[in-house]
């Protein structure tokens, strides 16, 4: 790998590493490319004329900066070689010898004070990607020959080599786009004696075609020209976020330093927009969470300081769907409706006009609709492009205008649904959050879930808004010990959500509804929601709180929460453990250690989600592997539910949870311990449970699910655990909760 870093100086010459730092590639890696590869699956787009290319993507250089002349076979020059690294110092040769990347513009090399002696790739100052290939048996994408239907052509190459090279070109870019902030990236890919141009954003991939460099020298020319006479928006960084000055870097040490990232990292400043127009700055140092994909949402969240308040608060900065709304407006109409247990807005929105280009590319969804209130794409006027480039923001909720689509019949393939328009937006609250498995106690673990779910509650019910995306990553715990729900990105108005869905489901794997893992119901419901706050309980009690099945742990959660297949189309599908759970009673005689409220509550959460589960999709069987019920139809879930069901609104599950946190015999001190902490992460068919440590989200996104056998002993039940609807009604000896939930029906 070559790299064109960082725009420095406006003089500084060429500089190469002399070696690429990736040509070997540990087996440790290549399971993470594999993912990788499966997650860009469909969202290259080519192969588009190289002349089109530069167009749409690269701007002319200034009339008075003409290029160079450059002979067809200028490149033809390049010596034929072995390896890769044997390319470099003579294509540097060939590109600056000739002044293709003059003196008086900014350098697209590494600048002579980056020293690369140490640390060969460095992310943090690349400005273009170039890839070396000693000949052209790896290209990643697959050219149509002349006379093939296009529509049917499969442009992503299948064999191994081309699929790693592939899968490498992933890494390369979603690493550089983690380590800066950028709107959209460029790759040159050498093939020897081939060229590619590949443009990388949060929505996919624009491929050009390739082209013989050795015969036709002049493409590789202009766009070395044109690249170094583009300014750093125009190159892709984000004109939003700038180095912060030696006095915002001291002011970071001083109010920042809890956060202080464990790598050197530059103190940056984001620019966000405000109500009046005018974007307010805050400084930010350590992230504490950065994008693990190139495409979708790619969240980023910073503690962050502003000098004009002298405060500290919490940024957000995420790629949105066009069809969800913006995070920023559901949090000012949650608030407006005094809706409790939420983060504090300040400030936010959507950022200026800047949006995703490869959706440009590709056919309508006619599936998609229009939830955003208009098609995808904006119209960028010469105005507004100046204010791209300085890093003008809008003002909240400003209206974007539907860009038309550009003309597309170069490229192959007909199934374009998973690449989305995205909106890049960011926002401000007056919290910092302690993450949701740090809680200190059995007891503040339920507090904090209680509190989230009465934010959920109050969403619904004063806004008809649900959530849809339940996890222990989006509940936070404040000083004070109580919860916050928070990350309302993929929310929805439930009136939105009657409209066809998108083509992907929403939420965290590990916490989804088992009938959606299981496909059952377009419609994300309520009751998926709640189904959810069952499985962050359950999974952090059994990774966290000493049970009766802790030999056992690792099985559970790797069976219960992290199983998943793959399906022929490429489709994720699980929820067999979780459903086991509810309906095959496989951890029934689970009991946590001296703690009767948590047990119960399990409890009473497992016979709700049963009977929910059991009155939506009655194609189950007993454990004695009776069928239950006649098949129904399941394309969707029912639209009413019998009111003695707990799970038919909140009431119930409500109830539940403060009656738990009424008993006074919670144990005095059961501080959390990781039964997974210290354990190898192993090799497995299912995706390790450990990697929630570091990341909740699917890896078929990591970020982009927005839209779109038994296991332990049969659970005894008596007729009395049923006696009322909306409590855990078996006491124990020492304590009995509250019935104060309407009657509800006896078993039979």
């Amino acid at each position: 790998m070559a790299s064109l870093p960082n725009a420095g100086s406006l003089s500084s010459p060429l500089k190469f590493p002399a070696s690429s730092g990736f040509e070997s590639v540990p087996p440790k890696l290549e399971i993470l490319r594999a993912k990788m590869n499966r997650s860009m699956s469909g969202l290259f787009v080519g192969p588009m004329p190289v002349s089109q290319f530069l167009e749409e993507f690269l701007k002319p250089a200034p009339p008075n900066a003409v290029v160079p002349p450059v002979s067809l076979d200028h490149f033809n020059a390049l010596p034929k070689a072995v390896h890769e690294k044997e390319l470099y110092q003579p294509f540097i040769s060939l590109v600056h010898d000739h002044g293709l990347v003059p003196d008086q513009t900014r350098s697209t090399m590494y600048r002579e004070d980056v020293d690369t002696s140490e640390k060969v790739t460095q992310f943090e100052e690349l400005e273009l990607h170039l890839e070396f290939k000693p000949d052209d048996t790896s290209d990643p994408l697959n050219e149509p020959d002349a006379g093939i239907d296009r529509l049917t052509h499969q442009f992503e190459a299948s064999t191994v080599d081309r699929s790693k090279c592939r899968a490498q070109l992933i890494h390369y870019a979603t690493e550089w786009c983690s380590r800066q902030h950028r709107r959209f990236a460029f790759t040159i890919f050498i093939g020897d004696p081939y060229v590619r141009f590949i443009r990388w954003d949060r929505a996919g991939a624009i491929v050009s075609e390739k082209f013989n460099f050795r015969q036709n020298s002049r493409p590789l020319a202009e766009f070395l020209w044109r690249f170094t006479h583009l300014d750093d928006a125009g190159r892709g960084r984000d004109p939003s976020v700038r180095i912060a000055t030696a006095e915002e870097a001291a002011l970071a040490e001083k109010h920042l330093s809890d956060w202080k990232p464990r790598k050197k990292r530059p103190v940056i400043v984001f620019k966000v927009p405000d109500v009046d127009g005018k974007p307010r700055e805050f400084i930010a140092w350590g992230c504490l969470a950065n994008p693990g994909s190139l495409t979708g949402r790619c969240t980023r969240a910073y503690p962050v300081y502003e000098i004009a308040t002298k405060k500290r608060f919490f940024l957000k900065d995420t790629w949105r769907a066009y069809d969800l709304g913006q995070e920023a407006d559901i949090l000012r109409e949650l608030q407006a409706a005094n809706v409790e247990h939420i983060p504090p807005f300040v400030c936010g929105g959507d950022l200026l006009e800047d949006v995703t280009m490869t959706d440009l590319f590709v056919p309508e969804d006619d599936d998609d609709g229009d939830a955003a209130g208009g098609k995808a794409g904006s119209n960028i006027s010469g105005d507004e492009a100046a204010d791209q480039a300085s890093g003008s923001v809008a003002k909240p909720k400003e209206a974007v205008t539907p860009r038309p689509k550009r003309s597309g019949s170069w490229r192959c393939g007909s199934f374009w649904k998973r690449i989305t328009q995205r909106f890049h937006h960011r926002f401000v609250v007056d919290f910092i959050d302690k993450h949701f498995d740090q809680f200190s106690s059995s007891k503040q673990m339920m507090q904090a879930v209680s509190d989230a779910f009465a934010a959920h509650r109050q969403a619904y019910e004063r806004c008809k808004i649900i959530h849809r995306d339940i996890s222990s990553g989006n509940i936070l715990i404040a000083p004070d010990g109580r919860g916050i729900l928070n990350d309302w990105d993929l929310a929805k108005r439930e009136s939105e959500l009657k409209r066809r869905r998108r083509h992907e489901k929403t939420g965290t794997w590990e916490f989804m509804s088992c009938l959606l893992l299981q496909n059952h119901h377009p419609l994300h419901t309520i009751q998926d929601d709640m189904e959810s706050f069952v499985h962050v309980i359950l999974y952090h009690a059994i990774r966290y709180l000493p049970h009766n099945k802790s030999l056992m742990t690792q099985y559970i959660l790797d069976n219960v929460f992290s199983n998943q297949n793959i399906l022929a189309n490429g489709d994720y599908y699980g929820g067999e453990g979780k459903r086991a759970v509810f309906m095959r009673d496989s951890i029934a005689d689970l009991v946590f250690t001296a703690n009767a409220p948590l047990t119960d509550w399990v409890e009473f959460a497992r016979d709700a989600v049963r009977d929910w589960i059991a009155h939506v999709d009655p194609r189950h069987k007993d454990k004695r592997g009776r069928v239950l019920g006649k098949a129904k139809n399941s394309s969707a879930a029912p639209v009413t539910a019998p009111s003695d069901l707990d799970l038919t609104d909140h009431e119930s599950m409500a109830s539940a949870f403060a009656d738990c946190l009424l008993f006074a015999d919670w144990p005095p001190d059961d501080t959390p311990i990781d039964a997974l902490a210290g354990l190898q992460q192993r090799s497995s068919t299912t995706r390790s449970v450990r990697s929630l440590t570091s990341s909740s989200k699917h890896p078929l996104e990591m970020d982009d699910m927005d839209e779109d056998g038994s296991i332990g002993g049969a659970r005894k039940r008596t007729k009395n655990s049923q006696a009322r609807r909306g409590s855990r009604l078996v006491p124990s000896s020492s304590h009995s909760m509250n019935t104060r939930s309407r009657t509800r029906r006896s078993e039979t």
